[in-house]
């Protein structure tokens, strides 16, 4: 069966990789960028297995990096619609390029260099969000709806990233739409940029129109 390797980079302090082994399936693919989309991870592009790989067959995973972890120790290619389990790749601080390589018992079936600028280059995306949302406050106070505030204010709390206290106070305490959006940029930019990437996913889903007109990030610059 042909295969896929996906790689993700997380979001924790030191350089953590999740690679998923998963059949060539589009729905399966659209379930696991909308997943690493949410936790905001960013997806490391390299080419998959040329060889065809057999299911329900275990593979090892390896790294040639000093100190380098990867659990679990092997892991059985099968189809898992939703939720498939994953390499976890742990190397507290590469620093360099360095080589993955996924192992049968019969030898390697692929092989791929991680060069410092495909995770370091991680990084520096999420900050873009936090700074983005600096550069256009002024227009998103003058521009944004009544309507879309609520929504996003929905989705934000839906995601966590406010709570009930906090959506009361933007729209009890504020009469006005750019009032209202003012307390809402501010409130969520100084949560991180985490919450700033989300505010601009959902304006996205919820105003395309002025996202195109703004030229906002989204999720295309995170995956």
């Amino acid at each position: 069966m042909n295969c896929k390797v996906l790689i993700y980079k997380t979001s924790k302090a030191f350089l953590t990789l999740h690679v998923y082994l998963i059949p060539r399936d589009p729905a399966l693919q659209e379930t696991m960028k909308n997943k690493a989309l949410s936790m905001g991870y960013k997806m490391i592009h390299k080419p998959y297995p040329e060889k065809s790989l057999k299911m329900r067959e275990r593979f090892i995973l390896t790294a040639d990096k000093d100190g380098a972890e990867i659990y679990p120790e092997t892991l059985k290619l099968v189809y898992e619609s939703s939720d498939p389990n994953f390499f976890e790749v742990f190397i507290e601080n590469p620093d360099s390029n360095f080589q993955l390589t996924l192992r049968h018992e019969t030898g390697p079936v692929w092989t791929s260099v991680i060069r410092k600028n495909d995770y370091q280059n991680t990084g520096d995306t999420l900050m873009m969000f936090d700074k983005e949302l600096d550069k256009v406050r002024s227009r998103l106070v003058e521009k944004m709806s009544r309507q879309v505030i609520k929504q996003l204010l929905d989705d934000l709390l839906k995601d966590g990233v406010l709570n009930d206290e906090e959506k009361d106070s933007i729209l009890q305490e504020n009469s006005t739409s750019s009032d209202r959006a003012r307390c809402l940029i501010d409130m969520v930019k100084k949560k991180g940029q985490e919450a700033s990437r989300k505010l601009f996913t959902h304006l996205q889903e919820r105003d395309p129109t002025l996202s195109t007109e703004l030229e906002l990030p989204g999720w295309t610059d995170v995956l």
